[in-house]
């Protein structure tokens, strides 16, 4: 099938490679940034005369191939998908969905009245880890679920970096943190289950990354601080050892001397003190729901861990499964028997989340050959997570109150 890309960065680049290690083509490239259409002309294939700086010129050249791909900023989802639409393509798009509850709902259903397939890039659905959990729910060995614990952690320096300083750090520019960040999470509540949500509670506030926590000889930025060198959320700390985030202009290479240099100018935001910015996103929060058939879930999302994992435990009434997803192991206890642990295999040399982007692009493209075949992540299937999420945010800034999402059976 020819592809079309549309946001050559780092989820785009790696979709690209999937396509192609399957056989597929790259047809067609957008992206602001002139290096990477070099890149795609260079490594993936692309003619310099399908590949584009603006969106506007992309899409007034009529539709290049099969299927898009979206992966640009959060903001353009929208217009993006609709434009995609109307030109006929059937779309691989990154989550979330969109950015407001209406827009996501119109995607929906012009999707459907244009009869185009979207797959939304809930990847955890896919991934072996996941895939073994879902399994060992339905097979019925651990009785019927009672509960559900999900814990998203952030990790501190990913927290600092993309909801402080970076692209999130504000609710008003984007979206909430909960539906930015967790709308995996609440999804794959949903998919385990196999249940919808009945009603929900949150409770979540900024806690810690403000000013009133700054130390001692803080400044607006951390070249200028004297408390820098004892402080964990140091720039020039955590960016030497990921220098790749910082952006560059076009043409810098990703190194830690060019990183540096960008973190020394006033205007760059990823040198920033993390307690003096105008960050206003929630660093801990949590979500209460009530599933059909009484199911209880609870979502924890949080940036005080060390690392950036997500940790499962599904609780039924013969039996628990525990996990940690960047572990790929998985501990099932029945009740009254000795633990039995999985081991689960998953790298595939492409994929950023425990191997299940590449099962994602496949199935959807797989499902876009196969006219009546159904995508695991079919956008009918992923509008709930972020319903969800919305509603999460409105508990939460009214101080936890219940939303109900449908009747009670």
């Amino acid at each position: 099938m020819k592809v079309a890309i549309l946001g050559l960065g780092a989820r785009g680049m790696m979709h690209s490679k999937i396509a192609r290690s399957a056989g597929h083509t790259i047809e067609a490239v957008c992206d602001v940034q002139k290096e990477r259409l070099v890149i795609a002309q260079n490594q993936l294939g692309v003619k310099k005369e399908n590949c584009f700086l603006k969106a506007d010129d992309f899409f007034a050249a009529g539709k290049l191939a099969d299927i898009i791909v979206i992966s640009t900023l959060d903001e353009t989802h929208y217009d993006y998908t609709l434009r995609a639409l109307t030109l006929g393509y059937d779309i691989l798009l990154e989550k979330p969905i969109a950015l407001k509850q209406n827009e996501i709902e119109e995607i929906a259903e012009t999707a459907k009245r244009l009869n185009r397939k979207i797959g939304v890039c809930h990847v955890l659905r896919y991934t072996p880890f996941y895939q073994k959990i879902k399994e060992l729910i339905d097979s019925g060995v651990i009785g019927k679920v009672m509960n559900i614990n999900q814990t998203e952690n952030v990790g501190y320096y990913h927290y600092a970096h993309s909801f402080v300083r970076g692209n999130w750090h504000n609710s008003e520019e984007t979206c909430p943190m909960i539906l930015a960040k967790c709308c995996h999470d609440l999804d794959l509540i949903l998919w385990l289950t196999g249940k919808h949500c009945v009603k929900l509670s949150s409770f979540g506030s900024l806690d810690y990354f403000t000013s009133a926590n700054q130390p001692n000889g803080a400044a607006d930025r951390c070249k200028d601080c004297k408390a820098r060198d004892n402080c964990v959320f140091n720039a020039y700390q955590i960016y030497t050892d990921r220098p790749t985030w910082v952006k560059q202009p076009d043409g810098e290479d990703y190194t830690v001397e060019n990183a540096i240099k960008q973190l020394d100018k006033n205007e760059n935001f990823y040198g920033k003190c993390v307690f003096r910015t105008d960050n206003n996103v929630v660093d801990h929060q949590m979500v209460n729901l009530v599933l059909e058939d009484n199911v209880l879930a609870h979502l924890t999302m949080q940036a005080f861990s060390g690392e950036v994992y997500r940790r499962t435990q599904v609780c039924g009434t013969l039996g628990e499964i525990n996990g940690v997803m960047e572990e790929n192991r998985i501990t099932l206890h029945l009740f009254g028997k000795e633990p039995q642990t999985f081991e689960i295999e998953c790298d595939d040399g492409l994929s950023q989340h425990s191997g299940g982007d590449k099962l994602l692009f496949l199935d959807f493209l797989d499902c876009v050959e196969k006219d009546d075949k159904e995508c695991k992540a079919e956008i009918d299937c992923a509008v709930e997570s972020h319903l969800l999420a919305f509603a999460a945010e409105k508990s939460r800034l009214q101080n936890g109150e219940t939303i109900v999402l449908r009747k009670e059976k």
